[in-house]
């Protein structure tokens, strides 16, 4: 078995009452220390640090509140003046295009067949479901074998007066 060494020494145990008290006669009519001395200008010094720049901030916030009361009356003026003139720009290019739908109205309804046959072109062209309609209906037409010249000129026929027709309503014969 391991022993433990014996020490010759007495003991001293690690915290004793008699360590925390000095047994001097200091008392506070003394002196302070040099580092008391430093701590406490190293206090004032922050002290007015933070002085400075709490009025520095506070001038400067005031200073720029001012500038705004005395600005923000012009901005305000000119920006309701802005929105005046897009307003009466918006109404100008609105009386323009009513303008334009009712003269496209009264052309429309002042020839009624070939606002018919636009409408109807239009919508064979323009809508998906009766142009596949159309496409593969042709399609079917000229692939077949039963198909003879005849009906191929009534389809050519009718594909120029379609053609005619159309350039002439766009060109406005």
């Amino acid at each position: 078995m391991a022993t433990e060494p014996e020490t010759s020494s007495p003991e001293k145990p690690i915290f004793s009452p008699t360590d925390s008290f000095s047994n001097s006669t200091e008392t506070l009519d003394q002196p302070p220390t040099p580092w008391i001395d430093y701590a406490i200008s190293q206090a004032r010094v922050y002290h007015k640090n933070i002085e400075e720049t709490l009025n520095s901030a506070l001038e400067a916030s005031r200073s720029r509140l001012l500038q705004f009361r005395a600005t923000g009356s012009a901005h305000l003026s000119q920006t309701i003046d802005s929105v005046e003139d897009v307003k009466s720009n918006y109404a100008d290019y609105e009386k323009i295009f009513l303008a334009k739908i009712r003269e496209g109205a009264s052309v429309a309804a002042s020839h009624p067949l070939i606002t018919g046959g636009v409408a109807t072109a239009l919508g064979l062209v323009v809508l998906k479901g009766p142009r596949h309609f159309l496409y593969h209906k042709s399609l079917r037409l000229l692939m077949s074998e039963e198909v003879s010249t005849d009906a191929m000129k009534v389809i050519f026929f009718q594909i120029s007066v379609l053609y005619s027709f159309t350039k002439a309503v766009i060109l406005g014969w």
